[in-house]
């Protein structure tokens, strides 16, 4: 077979004893395979191309043998403290974290005060069988949640696809519930094109933007039978009903384990379905939802981040003065699907990032813990939310504050002077009938987003999380 020390160190022929007690290589082999030479002394073993004189390997000798330290991998990540995995993976529980990482020793718990706070639930009921479909994109479940009581950057809603087969989850953030037409078309229109599958069912509650006349006849022009649920019944909806509570969860439990303010809930969604599916899920016999979508594709094309940390995104800007600053302070929170890099953002430009080069530290929550929140963590993220009045965004590019205690306030001597007024008698003109007072007034119009909003011009799979 074929093992790897290093990127630039990579054995072939290599045979398995597994008895041997040591991972031995042949010097000689290794000399004729990469075209290098090897250059010994009393503490180490240098190995160079021939060609170009670039090291590509250091042994250091011990106990009459030369050792080769293995350059460690984004996968390889049995060596870091259990906790640390743990915020890392979007907090998972310790039997799928032992599933991912079976060198870990067995844990009987990891204390995680987050995950208390963000998951605690209730006993649940007895599981019912489901009847499940046998290949991927013949079934999707979708539900839709929201309004938030806090908008993020605008949004105030998202909508979930659930691909019955594997799990896997598309997740969408939407301003207006009517998005769901133009959101769904151009899942349905990624679905066919990427894997070459139409959607045969689609599953709904009562919703009345899945009955519009449009999305009606676009499920009928394209042969997708239309399933929903009757009326107070979410247990018929149950796939789509249980991920967004496991969206919804995971979502408070990065928010509270990192003090993220609670106007980034929407890129906090978007990191737990990205994260969710990635890991095992005992509906499946603990395989991996991604893995059946994408087989071939690697988990992870950058390593896991903890969500909320600090992060040091490095400066491209041009015509950088030499005595400024290479780095911008940021905020991680999340992952780009359309990129290899990390999503940071930095509150003092009020500026996203996408970027690979950045360095973390991620024992440093980028936020300080806030004790005069208006709002609760419960209120922007409840399971369920089921609210009327309709709420106004906020712009993108607008500043979120928090509020803030004013103890500088100067304190008068004297009270101020009363105002007071006299009513002036009500003229009539009895020459024209009396009218009922109007008890319900026209409304004044939907309200207005601020052009200047960045979001509003973003591509749509900015705003989704798979």
């Amino acid at each position: 077979g074929q093992f790897s020390l290093s990127p630039l160190l990579n054995l072939k022929s290599v045979l398995f004893v597994p008895n041997c007690p040591f991972n031995l290589t042949s010097l000689s082999q290794l000399t004729k395979s990469l075209n290098c030479s090897k250059t010994f002394n009393a503490e180490s073993c240098v190995i160079q191309e021939l060609g170009t004189g670039r090291m590509i390997g250091v042994g250091h000798e011990f106990g009459g043998l030369y050792y080769f330290r293995m350059q460690p991998s984004a996968s390889c990540v049995a060596v870091l403290p259990p906790k640390l995995l743990h915020d890392r993976l979007d907090h998972p529980s310790l039997s799928k974290l032992n599933l991912l990482v079976p060198s870990l020793k067995p844990l009987e718990e990891l204390g995680c005060e987050s995950c208390q706070l963000g998951k605690h639930v209730r006993s649940s009921f007895p599981k019912q069988t489901e009847k499940r479909c046998n290949s991927v994109f013949t079934t999707i479940h979708s539900n839709i949640w929201g309004p938030s009581h806090v908008t993020s950057f605008g949004f105030r809603y998202f909508i979930t696809f659930i691909d019955e087969f594997s799990r896997c989850t598309w997740v969408y953030l939407m301003k207006d519930r009517s998005e769901l037409l133009s959101i769904f078309v151009s899942f349905f229109n990624e679905i066919k094109n990427q894997f070459g599958k139409t959607i045969k069912i689609f599953r709904s509650d009562n919703a009345k933007e899945y009955f519009s006349f449009e999305l009606s006849s676009f499920l009928s022009s394209h042969g997708v039978l239309h399933q929903s649920t009757f009326s107070h019944t979410p247990q018929q909806n149950g796939i789509a009903e249980r991920k967004n509570r496991h969206l919804i969860e995971t979502a408070r439990t990065l928010i509270l384990n990192a003090n993220v303010p609670l106007h980034h809930w929407g890129d906090a969604i978007l990191t737990a379905c990205f994260l969710i599916n990635r890991m095992p899920s005992s509906s499946l016999e603990n395989k991996i939802p991604y893995s059946i979508v994408f087989p071939k594709e690697p988990l992870f094309h950058v390593s896991p981040r903890v969500f909320g940390c600090t992060g040091f995104v490095h400066d491209i800007s041009p015509g950088l003065d030499k005595l400024l600053a290479r780095a911008i302070k940021c905020v991680f929170l999340g992952y780009s699907c359309l990129q290899k890099g990390y999503k940071c953002y930095s509150p003092k430009t009020r500026k996203f990032y996408m970027f690979v080069d950045v360095t973390f530290f991620e024992q440093t929550p980028f936020f300080l813990p806030s004790t005069h929140d208006s709002v609760t963590i419960q209120q922007v993220l409840p399971i369920p939310s089921h609210l009327s009045m309709p709420l106004q965004p906020i712009a993108h590019n607008q500043e979120v504050t928090q509020p803030t205690l004013s103890t500088n306030r100067p304190i008068q001597d004297t009270p101020s002077p009363l105002l007071t007024y006299q009513r002036r008698t009500r003229q009539i003109d009895s020459t024209l009938p009396k009218e009922p007072p109007n008890s319900c007034p026209s409304p004044s119009g939907p309200p207005t987003t601020d052009p200047s909003d960045g979001s509003s011009g973003w591509p749509i799979a900015l705003l989704k999380g798979i």
